[in-house]
């Protein structure tokens, strides 16, 4: 490939990556008049239709996909080496997009992200929290955390884990009620739940290599878990909750666990990258330590 076409290519990668003409622009300190020309003459360059365009907005095409997923890992290890030859650390320079579940986000990848930085001043995040499933390619995302299995595609994937959840209440409402000292006692009792999956409506719990699944009818439900720890903490109900969200609660004494020894060992937790994680020092470096700190966390008592 020729220089010229390197830098074409170069360009588009920033397009795709940062959302647009003009945030690529800024990136790359040029007019966008020049990144629109860029991608325009790549396109004629190669006789294929990498972008649709309109007045608004634009999306790739599939060979514009597939072309972007390729040059994505070259490109960020160029620019990576190219850091180094000006006397800058690769490893701890460049921006991080990083997309997570809400709870996963706020409780495990904030902090995490807030040592890094402390240690390395010239890394940048952009932080977007969602329990949609989002398009890394279409919306630039470096990384994403995220919970469940895994549709074949097209992107790297390293498993974490597998998320815990454990039973708790607060005292109050362990107090005012029957007391739970079996699985089948839950069926009695006001319980919070998780929306839209299929523990919404029923709970299978463990206990070495007992299982036990037990029908429920949520007074509350959400799709987010730190709403429903809340009202576990303000004595509405029992509730079955990642480990790591309440941990710091039961350390406080606002809860309880509920059949200690029973858990339910849920959906696997994956980081996912358009690029493989080990393609440069500055993925690496966040991706690593991510995976530590989420491991540790999910399966922690």
């Amino acid at each position: 490939m020729e220089t010229i076409e390197l830098e074409l290519s170069r360009i588009f990668v920033k397009v795709v990556q940062h959302g647009g003409f003009s945030q690529a622009a800024n990136i790359l300190k040029i007019q966008k008049s020049t990144v629109s020309k860029a991608v325009t003459r790549l396109e004629k360059l190669t006789g294929t239709k990498l972008l649709l365009r309109t007045t608004r907005s634009h999306s790739l095409t599939a060979a514009g996909r597939l072309f972007y997923e390729t040059c994505l890992g070259p490109v960020q290890i160029l620019e990576d080496a190219q850091r180094s030859l000006y006397g800058m650390d690769s490893i701890a320079t460049g921006n991080v997009k990083i997309t997570a579940p809400e709870d996963l986000g706020t409780y495990l990848i904030a902090p995490t992200i807030g040592e890094i930085c402390k240690k390395n001043p010239h890394l940048t995040f952009d932080l977007q929290y969602s329990n949609e499933i989002i398009d890394l390619v279409k919306d630039g995302f470096d990384l994403a955390v995220r919970i469940g299995f895994l549709k074949e595609s097209q992107l790297k994937m390293r498993r974490i884990g597998r998320l815990e959840l454990i039973l708790v209440a607060s005292n109050e409402y362990i107090k005012m009620n029957p007391p739970i000292t079996k699985v089948t006692d839950i069926k009695d009792h006001r319980c919070l739940s998780i929306s839209g999956l299929s523990m919404t409506k029923s709970w299978e719990l463990q206990l070495g290599r007992r299982k036990n699944k037990v029908s429920i009818n949520p007074i509350i439900e959400s799709n987010q878990m730190s709403s429903l720890l809340q009202a576990a903490i303000a004595g509405a109900g029992v509730l079955l909750a990642p480990s790591f969200i309440c941990k710091p609660e039961i350390e406080k004494g606002s809860l309880v666990r509920v059949l200690p020894k029973w858990r339910n060992i849920g959906l696997p937790v994956s980081l996912v990258s358009p690029v493989s994680i080990a393609s440069t020092a500055r993925l690496k470096l966040v991706s690593d330590e991510l995976i530590s700190k989420i491991a540790k966390a999910i399966s922690s008592e």
